[in-house]
């Protein structure tokens, strides 16, 4: 009945003159708002968003709705109530306030419609409401996944300029519930901060608030999914270096498997990832490895083709040395008449002799084959050292400047 009555002439398209119990003067309706955040869920890089839920509260006085005098006496119309519920199907003028950076939203609804609207004696309204929002963020990725991103929950009048609303903040102006870093698997909030953000454009002046919250990325995750599994890759790339040149059935499947599942690596960190266009501290990672993956491969390759272009000189004088050998062999010494009559001693001698030319033969193709597989050997050895020296150089290099704090104020 109370409300019913002071519903009888209210018109819930005209906003509250901005009289309060402490300011009789018009004005502009002072909106006190405050958030109480429960969680902070489903940060994406990809689509650079948030998902946040909170009860969002507004407060204002609309002295149409004054149900008791100033002096603080009863009227004699009304019963002794502080506060007033008001119903769903009642209808009140309430700030048309919109989020700026939302993309998408909901009321909870289960099992009834998580809100209220009460109206205290002096004509203050209370509006409490439980939202969920996806909510746009801007992040800068250049030392992903060593990075923290600052996320925003910006708000304002969708019509109303400031001659019509100003928001200000409540004390406390912002509360996050104790749980709201566990609904984040990768991120934890780090600290909060409320502001203004108010703007003006060609239509006016529109007062807006702001929450800034600082997401620090749990780095836990990748280093155990990702950076000690491609440093792996890249120690399993180098055991190559210690198998015969020799053996390519072995070398080779063993740097193309490694780098093939590296350049895999790369791409489904990207899929989860928007195409920027700077490089960002994974990107810089994971192309260090793929081109040390890489150059094991070279390194057999270049082995071979160095050898491989010394094998036919070789050969070819090692065939002519042959030749000659046989031919002298063939020839042998002039036969005389004396070994004539013994038949059985010239061909022994002969015999003897070209066993022996053919053993010098395959001696010195012998030799030519160590001294050959001496040099790949050097080859190999002088990689196993290199290539870790620069890899634990490239470490050295890469967390020391990515481990280094960075500013907040250049984030």
């Amino acid at each position: 009945m109370t409300v019913c009555d002071l519903l009888q002439d209210y018109d819930s398209a005209v906003r509250p003159s901005g009289r309060t119990p402490y300011n009789d003067t018009r004005g502009a309706v002072i909106v006190t708002t405050s958030l109480n955040i429960r969680s902070i869920s489903a940060v994406s890089e990809k689509n650079m968003e948030f998902v946040a839920q909170f009860r969002f509260r507004q407060e204002w006085y609309d002295d149409r709705l004054r149900f008791i005098e100033h002096q603080g006496l009863l009227s004699s119309d009304y019963r002794n109530f502080e506060f007033i519920h008001v119903a769903r199907d009642q209808s009140l003028w309430i700030p048309d306030t919109f989020f700026q950076n939302e993309k998408n939203g909901w009321y909870h609804m289960l099992n009834q419609e998580n809100r209220f609207l009460k109206i205290r004696s002096d004509g203050k309204l209370i509006y409490d409401r439980r939202l969920t929002l996806h909510l746009a963020c801007s992040m800068h990725l250049s030392r992903y996944p060593m990075d923290h991103q600052n996320c925003e929950i910006a708000f304002a009048s969708y019509a109303y300029t400031t001659a019509d609303i100003e928001y200000i903040w409540d004390v406390p102006a912002i509360q996050i519930h104790e749980g709201a870093n566990g609904a984040l698997p990768n991120f934890e909030i780090a600290s909060f901060k409320n502001g203004s953000c108010t703007s003006k454009t060609n239509t006016g002046t529109y007062s807006c608030l702001k929450v800034e919250i600082r997401l620090n990325r749990v780095f836990s995750f990748f280093l155990l999914q990702l950076y000690i599994p491609s440093s792996m890759l890249v120690g399993v790339a180098w055991v190559s270096y210690w198998i015969d040149w020799k053996s390519t059935a072995a070398r080779v499947p063993l740097a193309i498997v490694t780098l093939l599942t590296m350049i895999t690596t790369s791409h489904a960190i990207n899929s989860n990832l928007p195409p920027v266009s700077y490089a960002k501290s994974i990107d810089i990672w994971v192309g260090a490895c793929v081109v040390f993956i890489f150059f094991s491969l070279i390194e057999y390759a270049v082995v071979n083709y160095r050898l491989i272009r010394r094998r036919p000189k070789k050969t070819m004088e090692m065939q002519e040395g042959d030749f000659e050998s046989i031919e002298m062999v063939d020839r042998g010494p002039p036969r005389s008449a004396g070994l004539m009559e013994e038949g059985w001693t010239f061909h022994d001698t002969t015999d003897l002799v070209y066993i022996g030319q053919r053993k010098r033969v395959e001696l010195v193709r012998w030799c030519s084959v160590l001294s050959s597989r001496g040099r790949a050997e050097r080859i190999d050895i002088i990689a196993r050292i290199i290539f870790p020296i620069a890899f634990i150089l490239f470490n050295f290099a890469y967390w020391s400047i990515y481990l280094e704090e960075e500013d907040p104020d250049e984030s």
